[in-house]
C-alpha cells in the first residue's frame, strides 16, 4: 500500500561522485522529510557506493541504495518506479538539487490540488533565471496541451501519482541503453493533466557528460529506442502538422538504421513516401556525422 502525504525523490547516477554530494545535502536541508531518496546506481565504477554508505549511516535522510550492471536512465527508472512505496514520486537527477522548501511545496500543493495525475513545477539555474517557461495561467493541462496552447519549454520538474506512473514502463532493446523521457511522458498525458505550480523548486547544471550535451549522439547510438519513441508520436499526434515533423525524424532514424524497412514498418506509407527527400536531408544534416564518428 502507498504512504499517503509522502514522496520518493528517485536519483539514476552512472559515475557521478564528484557532483551527486551536492544533491544529497540539499535533501538534507528539506523543510519536510516525509520522502525517501531512491538511488540507482548504473553500474558505476567511482566511489558513489561509499558515498551512500557514509550517508546511510549519517541517517539525515532516509535512502535505498540499488545498484544494477550499466543498462540506462530508462531502465533504472523502471526500478525506481517498482520500488516506490510513497504516494508521489518525482526524478531528480545526480547533477541537480532542490531548493530548501522544495518538498514542503509539493506535498501542501499536492494536499489542495488531487484532481491531476501530478505536479508541474519549475526548473532554473537558479531562483531568478528559470528553465521552464510558459504564456498565459494554466491550472490543469497535459503538457501537450501546454505545448501547443501556451507555448510550455524548457525542462520542468514532473511529481506524478505513483500509482499512474507504475502503469508504464520503458521498453528495452538489445544493445541500446537509451529511449527518449517523453516516450512515457506521452502515454502519462493520456491519463489525465498536472497541475502547474509556478514556482522554480528544481535547480539544475547542464554538463558535458550529460544527456542534454549529447542527445543527438545518443539517439543516433539507440535508434530502436528512438523509433519506438516516434512511432508512439506519430500514433498519438492529432494534428498535421504533428504528423508532417514526426515523419520527418521517423525518415531520418530509418536512414540511421539503414536496415530497408521505411515503408513497411511506416504508420503512414504515404506520408511516409511523400516526406522522403526532407526527412533524408534532416538526417544528413543531424545524424550522419554522429555515424561517421562510430
Amino acid at each position: 500500500m502507498l504512504k499517503e502525504g509522502t514522496i520518493t525523490v528517485f536519483t539514476p547516477t552512472y559515475n557521478r561522485a564528484y557532483i551527486l554530494p551536492r544533491l544529497y545535502h540539499s535533501l538534507c536541508r528539506q523543510t519536510n522529510k516525509h520522502f525517501q531518496w531512491i538511488v540507482i546506481d548504473d553500474g558505476s565504477t567511482d566511489n558513489t557506493h561509499e558515498l551512500i554508505k557514509e550517508w546511510e549511516q549519517e541517517k539525515y535522510v532516509k535512502i535505498k541504495y540499488i545498484f544494477q550492471e550499466n543498462s540506462g536512465k530508462q531502465q533504472a527508472h523502471n526500478v525506481g518506479v517498482e520500488k516506490t512505496e510513497t504516494e508521489l514520486f518525482v526524478c531528480v537527477d545526480s547533477d541537480d538539487y532542490l531548493i530548501d522548501t522544495a518538498i514542503e511545496m509539493v506535498l501542501d500543493c499536492w494536499k489542495k490540488n488531487k484532481k491531476g495525475i501530478g505536479i508541474l513545477c519549475k526548473r532554473g539555474v537558479d531562483l531568478s533565471c528559470p528553465i521552464t517557461t510558459w504564456n498565459g495561467n494554466i491550472e490543469y493541462a497535459t503538457l501537450t496541451e501546454a505545448v501547443h496552447f501556451n507555448n510550455l519549454s524548457g525542462d520542468t520538474m514532473l511529481v506524478f501519482r505513483t500509482d499512474v506512473i507504475r502503469k508504464y514502463r520503458f521498453p528495452k532493446f538489445e544493445n541500446e541503453k537509451f529511449i527518449p523521457e517523453s516516450y512515457l511522458y506521452d502515454l502519462l498525458d493520456q491519463e489525465g493533466k498536472l497541475y502547474f505550480l509556478p514556482k522554480i523548486l528544481y535547480l539544475c547544471e547542464y554538463l558535458p557528460d550529460g544527456y542534454t550535451a549529447n542527445i543527438r549522439r545518443i539517439n543516433a547510438e539507440n535508434p530502436n529506442g528512438y523509433l519506438a519513441y516516434i512511432r508512439q508520436r506519430l500514433e498519438l499526434d492529432t494534428t498535421f502538422l504533428a504528423k508532417v515533423k514526426d515523419t520527418i525524424r521517423y525518415i531520418a532514424m530509418k536512414c540511421v538504421k539503414n536496415d530497408g524497412g521505411l515503408l513497411k514498418d511506416a504508420i503512414n506509407p504515404i506520408l511516409v513516401a511523400f516526406l522522403f527527400i526532407p526527412g533524408w536531408l534532416f538526417y544528413r544534416k543531424v545524424y550522419y556525422k554522429q555515424i561517421r564518428r562510430k
